[in-house]
């Protein structure tokens, strides 16, 4: 064999079909002889590298036909490509490791929500973008797939895998009257994280419209900032932190509870920089610093 597995994983149940039962060729693991786990193991990684990087998705869907736990076959097929990680050394094989896993986590979603996943027909010629050896490439047919996707961070790493795989495909066929793919899919990546920044932006607006009033600290600002440093950086009880929280978090409680002393609200992004540790020149002088570990 070509690709001998280095290590087997335990499925529950196995896809392998009688030659009378045979659905697909070119996809089924037909057993002749009683096959075991391990053979079974062997028998999936010797289908996924005879398959084209085009035909994954169809094969992991085709093989969920027989199971009832779609999802711990999912696991465990990604599993089973995981532990067998070095058999990709090659470039072209890593592309084919990166399309699996990716197909695995977006099949594993929609079978969470829980969604009946279509078979979805390749796209008229007019919306491939490019074609390659491996498979085509049609931002028509990935902006269907990432309508299926509700979270942002799976949107984010499908495009960023589908532009790395058209980086590294053997293209073709380009057609002359679409954009090119990874172009597309980068400006797609710079909307999504657009729409994120304004939706984070809006909530900003919406937190600041609670309905009290916030203090006003008649000190310095960086002087206020400082206190909340000290407890978070500087101060410990138990080995533990007076206030426990990421500088972001931090930053936003500052701003949305205090206003400066003549009464402006706080810069989010300038609370951030004082409390960097790092910048020690925006936090004020001992002399002008309130100590709180001398209150405590």
């Amino acid at each position: 064999m070509a690709y001998l597995i280095k290590e087997a994983v335990q499925f529950k149940e196995l896809t392998k079909v009688a030659l009378h039962n045979v659905k697909s060729e070119e996809f089924d693991i037909i057993e002749v002889l009683p096959l075991s786990n391990d053979g079974y193991c062997q028998a999936l990684i010797d289908k996924v590298f005879e398959i084209s990087h085009s035909e994954i998705a169809d094969f992991i869907k085709h093989h969920l036909i027989y199971v009832k736990d779609k999802l711990h076959w999912i696991n465990k097929f990604e599993k089973l490509v995981s532990v067998n990680e070095s058999l990709f050394k090659k470039e072209r094989n890593r592309t084919k490791l990166m399309k699996i896993i990716t197909t695995a986590e977006f099949v594993r979603s929609s079978l969470k929500k829980p969604v009946t996943i279509k078979d979805i027909d390749s796209p008229a010629p007019r919306y491939i973008n490019a074609d390659s050896e491996e498979r085509y490439f049609s931002f028509y047919k990935t902006q269907k797939d990432l309508e299926q996707m509700e979270d942002y961070c799976d949107q984010i790493i499908f495009l960023t895998n589908e532009k790395y795989e058209y980086e590294q495909a053997n293209i073709h066929f380009i057609n002359p009257k679409l954009p090119e793919y990874s172009e597309q899919c980068n400006k797609k990546i710079e909307h999504l994280q657009h729409i994120r920044r304004l939706q984070e932006e809006l909530q900003v607006v919406k937190e600041e419209k609670c309905n009290y009033n916030k203090l006003q600290f008649n000190g310095n600002v960086n002087q206020l900032v400082d206190i909340f440093y000290q407890l978070s950086r500087e101060l410990f009880v138990n080995g533990r932190s007076y206030l426990d929280g990421n500088v972001n978090d931090i930053a936003k409680m500052i701003a949305y509870s205090f206003v400066d002393k003549d009464g402006n609200k706080l810069s989010i992004e300038t609370v951030k920089t004082i409390l960097t540790p790092s910048r020690e020149e925006k936090r004020p002088n001992n002399a002008k610093r309130i100590d709180v570990d001398k209150l405590l």
